[in-house]
């Protein structure tokens, strides 16, 4: 059995698939805030399954953060039990068994390679547009992570020069990295609320906004071209590195209706010209890619 865990901020989900990844439990809990309780909940809810299904379940999680290489602790900021932690050795410790462990946007982008939306493509970007903005690469079977486990993460692309040209007028924003002008600080949910209150003067959430857009409002009309404008130069960066077959598109922003229109509309005015395009396509497993991801890690065909 493969058991796969994705971890948030505020719950852990848990799902076991079979060898043909069908699903056959899932389950949820609140993350612990310390690491002695959340070593003890993961350690439970492998031991519960192992019992309800007769085996000793191959373990993956899933985790929005990096490993560091050199002494495989967690860069986790967004879960703080976990963060510094040696994980991987604990956890393997306490179930007796291996442990695998990647960044969840990786486990996302694994799941719609594995029976998902870009199954059967050879060189995949997968891109999350929620809160923040994830990436990931997929190269012949494989996630490629990088000797510092953030290959692919496009969110903290510097703003494209062209966009600027174009949009004089953009903020100059600060990410949480640290930085000035990532690209997530204008394409996540929260990067369409920056603009929005940059362009209208006041502040609005994502849902609202596209609210707005749909009802025809000028502003958000106008701060949805420009997130578009944005989100296309920014991603085309990455195609002129990995001249990928397909672009997976997840996260809540991934839901919005012309999201895969206005994009291929728009990109291959970043690209030289008469390359053959990718397909762009949004993901097929939606809010279960993270676990089903996570489970993968241990699949074998």
């Amino acid at each position: 059995m493969l058991y796969g865990f994705d971890v948030g901020g505020t719950k852990i989900a848990f799902a076991v698939y079979d060898q043909e990844l069908n699903c056959l439990f899932e389950d949820q809990t609140p993350t612990p805030l310390d690491y002695a309780s959340f070593i003890t909940t993961i350690s439970d809810m492998v031991r519960q399954a192992d019992t309800k299904f007769g085996v000793k379940g191959q373990v993956g999680l899933g985790f929005p953060g990096a490993i560091n290489p050199e002494d495989m602790t967690l860069n986790c900021a967004n879960v703080p039990a976990i963060k510094g932690r040696p994980l991987i050795h604990d956890l393997s410790v306490s179930l007796d068994r291996d442990i695998k462990l990647e960044n969840d946007a990786n486990c996302f982008l694994l799941s719609e390679c594995f029976g998902g939306s870009a199954d059967g493509c050879t060189t995949v970007l997968g891109v999350t547009l929620g809160t923040g903005v994830g990436g990931a690469i997929f190269v012949n079977g494989e996630i490629l992570t990088g000797q510092n486990s953030f290959a692919g993460e496009i969110g903290h692309y510097p703003l494209p020069a062209t966009v600027l040209k174009k949009h004089p007028e953009l903020p100059d924003l600060t990410c949480g990295c640290g930085r000035q002008m990532c690209l997530e600080t204008y394409v996540s949910g929260t990067g369409l609320g920056n603009l929005y209150k940059h362009y209208a003067k006041k502040p609005l959430k994502g849902p609202q906004i596209l609210e707005k857009f749909r009802a025809g409002d000028k502003t958000a009309q106008k701060v949805v071209d420009v997130y578009f404008d944005i989100l296309s130069a920014g991603v085309a960066t990455a195609m002129m590195v990995l001249d990928a077959d397909a672009i997976v598109f997840g996260g809540g922003l991934s839901k919005f209706e012309i999201l895969v229109d206005e994009f291929t509309k728009r990109l291959p005015a970043h690209l030289l010209n008469d390359v053959k395009l990718p397909i762009v396509v949004t993901a097929k497993f939606g809010g279960e890619g993270g676990v089903r991801g996570a489970a993968l890690l241990n699949y074998k065909k």
